[in-house]
């Protein structure tokens, strides 16, 4: 009964991945004989010519985990405090913060683009309408906010996401204790400091640990606002594109082989799987406590 499962799995997940492995100790353009180099590749990559360009995309990665963790968790608790009150519009309200989610990441990096354009979009012109045309910039052609938007939009799209999940968490909690605890005098922030928050510590972990491992597999959405090259001047490249200039070709790298390219995917897969085998840990351990 396993076998069709084993055999997809196989197909499209395992093969891929070590052949993948087994590519990156090979010099290969592409077309022609592979040439076996060894750890070449990983040299060129970590200490080489590959490193600066290797590194920066890296730091880029770990601000994108960063900042749009916090841009999740932090409005995703609040939120989801606010809609556990039960207040009129509730489930109104939740397709609102849900739906953005439902639309496809290079959608939303499309549409964002349009209305961050400089010249007539829309966010620029509300500023100026405001009275607060100070604000209005090339948000996405300027080095020093072309990521920081691109990690606002990316917290946007997935924010419903993680109001949802912690609603759940929050709705899961035996009503029993905070209401002894209203009976006691407590206010509602030490209930929510003392009592909700404490339970809701396990699924914040889990969601930040899924929010490590889809960050270090980001490439869509700088794709549809920057494109490959994660520009401008390189200041939204992650590992997705630097992997995709290497392997695929493309303006701004400065190197091209799969062999190569293949590299930079280990060293992603070396990044995350540690934490993809501690999340499954860790959800192993909640089903057995029956949580």
């Amino acid at each position: 009964m396993l076998f069709p499962a084993l055999l997809l799995y196989t197909v499209f997940i395992a093969y891929p991945f070590f052949s993948s492995l087994g590519l990156s100790f090979y010099d290969w353009p592409g077309i022609g004989p592979k040439k076996f180099i060894g750890l070449s590749n990983y040299k060129n990559i970590l200490s080489g010519f590959m490193a600066p360009e290797f590194y920066r995309a890296l730091g880029h990665n770990i601000v994108f985990f960063i900042w749009s963790l916090i841009l999740s968790v932090v409005p995703g608790l609040f939120f989801a405090f606010l809609l556990s009150a039960d207040i009129k519009g509730t489930k109104f309200l939740k397709v609102i913060y849900f739906f953005p989610n439902t639309l496809a990441i290079v959608v939303v990096g499309f549409l964002w683009g349009l209305l961050l354009n400089p010249q007539w979009g829309l966010v620029n012109q509300l500023f100026r309408v405001l009275g607060l045309g100070f604000l209005a910039k090339p948000w996405l052609g300027n080095t020093s906010t072309a990521l920081p938007t691109i990690i606002f939009v990316t917290a946007w799209r997935g924010l419903g996401f993680y109001i949802l999940v912690y609603l759940a968490a929050i709705l899961g909690i035996d009503r029993e204790m905070t209401e002894a605890a209203r009976i006691d005098g407590a206010t509602e922030m030490q209930i929510a400091g003392r009592i909700i928050l404490p339970h809701l510590l396990p699924i914040i972990a889990t969601t930040s640990m899924l929010k490590f491992i889809w960050t270090f597999n980001i490439f869509d959405i700088v794709y549809a606002m920057e494109g490959t090259q994660g520009g401008p001047a390189g200041s939204t490249d992650v590992l997705g594109t630097l992997f995709y200039r290497i392997a695929f070709g493309g303006l701004g790298s400065s190197q091209v082989g799969m062999g190569l390219g293949a590299t930079v995917v280990t060293l992603i897969f070396l990044l995350v799987f540690p934490v993809s085998i501690f999340y499954v840990f860790i959800v192993e351990k909640r089903v057995e406590r029956g949580e």
